[in-house]
């Protein structure tokens, strides 16, 4: 077993850390539509228009579809509420992420 000098090592960590990056960043990407389609069906099983949420969230319904689209990022404070509005568990929307 050969010994690795120090720039070898750290190009390698490098392409780990890069290959990490990309990974996690492509993941990334996913979450807000994975959590956003989580929120539509709970929605929908609630019997409540994207306005009528919406309304209940203080926001507009525009914008309940661009969070059920992934357009958007669902803050900690607004999933909780959506949760609440949705008589859902915060850990509904991230079951089988």
């Amino acid at each position: 077993m050969s010994v690795l000098s120090r720039s070898e090592t750290e190009e390698i960590l490098f392409a780990e850390s890069a290959d990490a990056a990309r990974s996690s960043a492509s993941s990334d990407l996913d979450l807000p539509a994975k959590i956003g389609k989580r929120i539509q069906a709970r929605r929908i099983l609630c019997g409540l228009s994207k306005q009528q949420l919406g309304a209940r969230l203080g926001i507009r319904g525009a914008d309940v579809n661009a969070y059920e689209q992934g357009a958007k990022r669902v803050s900690c404070e607004l999933l909780l509420e959506t949760a609440k509005q949705l008589k859902a568990t915060p850990r509904f929307f991230f079951s089988d992420l």
